[in-house]
């Protein structure tokens, strides 16, 4: 008998938003949800963490990934998902280089424009943004976070920036979505990044969700999580154009 989606994690219930699902082409260590016409911009997406080497589904695999990946596709960019190695504060910066790894190989496959490349960071992969709003890697030319930790408190490593400190001097643009009831400590550190930009002028692009939580996409099925969706969508629509 099949599991109702109260008796699954939260990671792997149904996505929100229905959609007409795109089956990934796997390239190296990289699913891309590929659209009809090609070369297309690119938007790289990035997991949260840490994770348990004991899970039984990989990032790749759940239903926020796989459906943003479907929707980016629909809306004729190239979504592409892969995972990397954040298991424990220590593994942050091999992570970091994961992510570097994957957006070289996304920009180098001959289906992505590879000078209009987004990052896009979930949750605690939002502690490896940092190192990609300043300075920004080539071809990388929006970045956004969903429900990102864009700093944390406790971490102390010299060697990985921070998105709460490099926010306001980056030169891309960036979105963050946010949800209603997120944990504090993200709460915190997102509403002190929103205010040095302010005070330095850098514009930041929010979606506020009222009535989710985080992983809301699969979390809380009702019509804010899915204009959240939609909404971010458009985001990227419109910043690769």
């Amino acid at each position: 008998m099949n599991s109702a989606p109260s008796d699954l994690p939260p990671y792997l219930r149904p996505f929100v938003l229905p959609h007409e699902p795109v089956e990934p082409v796997r390239s190296g260590d990289l699913d891309l949800y590929l659209p009809g016409p090609t070369p297309t911009p690119a938007v790289l997406m990035v997991h949260g963490g840490p994770l348990s080497p004991d899970l039984a589904a990989r990032p790749p695999q759940w239903p926020a990934y796989r459906g943003y990946g479907a929707l980016l596709a629909h809306a004729g960019l190239v979504g592409g998902m892969f995972e990397h190695g954040f298991v424990d504060d220590d593994s942050l910066g091999p992570a970091r280089d994961n992510v570097q790894a994957a957006l070289e190989a996304l920009r180098s496959d001959p289906r992505v424009d590879g000078d209009g490349v987004g990052l896009w960071f979930f949750s605690a992969g939002g502690l490896l943004m940092g190192s990609f709003l300043d300075p920004v890697p080539s071809g990388v030319v929006a970045v956004a976070g969903t429900y990102a930790a864009v700093a944390d408190p406790d971490l102390d490593e010299a060697d990985l920036p921070q998105a709460l400190d490099t926010a306001a001097t980056s030169t891309v643009p960036v979105l963050l979505v946010r949800p209603e009831h997120d944990s504090d400590w993200i709460v915190t550190a997102t509403d002190d990044l929103l205010e040095r930009c302010s005070a330095a002028g850098r514009s930041i692009d929010v979606i506020d969700v009222p009535g989710v939580h985080h992983g809301f996409e699969t979390v809380d099925d009702i019509d804010e999580s899915r204009a959240a969706v939609r909404a971010s969508i458009d985001w990227w629509t419109e910043a690769l154009g």
